[in-house]
């Protein structure tokens, strides 16, 4: 009797743990149904995180194009569209086309803004000029909009006033 404390040490069945194929199985179907519930709403989180990066960065390049407008002392027409599958917002100034600036940046008043694949779609107003006071040229005096969607159905808008005051929500209409 005395030497079987040290028989099962030398064979490693002295204090062995581990786990069942059972308790493994459960393990696995406990994180599957947690991945599967958690992909939907982090797809959707996403897509939500990456329209409202691109309207920032549209909001941020209008405000840019304002103030480039009254440093040049000329007009900025800012002409957001699809093209290539992409939304693009191109920046010209009397002087250049949208479809020049898009063959070749060199000729635009400022970098063509290209969002990110995920923003799918524009509507309202695409095209927005800045007079070389910072005031939006034409559309009245109302105040014109532009939305963003993505792919899955949310819409973000930016308004620009008649005195180029320019704002975005994360609704649209904004309230």
């Amino acid at each position: 009797m005395v030497g079987l404390p040290v028989r099962r040490w030398v064979l490693g069945l002295r204090g062995q743990t581990g786990v069942t194929l059972v308790e493994l199985m459960t393990v696995v179907a406990i994180v599957t149904i947690a991945m599967a519930l958690a992909i939907p709403s982090y797809t959707r989180w996403s897509a939500g995180a990456e329209l409202k990066e691109a309207l920032l960065d549209l909001h941020s390049s209008l405000n840019l194009a304002r103030m480039t407008a009254m440093n040049r002392n000329t007009t900025i027409t800012v002409t957001v569209a699809v093209s290539s599958g992409r939304v693009r917002a191109t920046f010209t100034d009397p002087n250049s086309t949208s479809a020049a600036c898009l063959s070749d940046s060199r000729v635009c008043a400022m970098p063509t803004l290209v969002l990110p694949a995920k923003v799918t779609g524009v509507g309202g107003t695409t095209t927005f000029q800045f007079s070389s006071l910072g005031l939006r040229a034409g559309g009245g005096t109302t105040t014109q909009s532009i939305q963003l969607s993505n792919n899955q159905g949310a819409t973000y808008e930016i308004q620009v006033t008649a005195a180029g005051k320019i704002r975005w929500c994360t609704s649209s209409p904004c309230a």
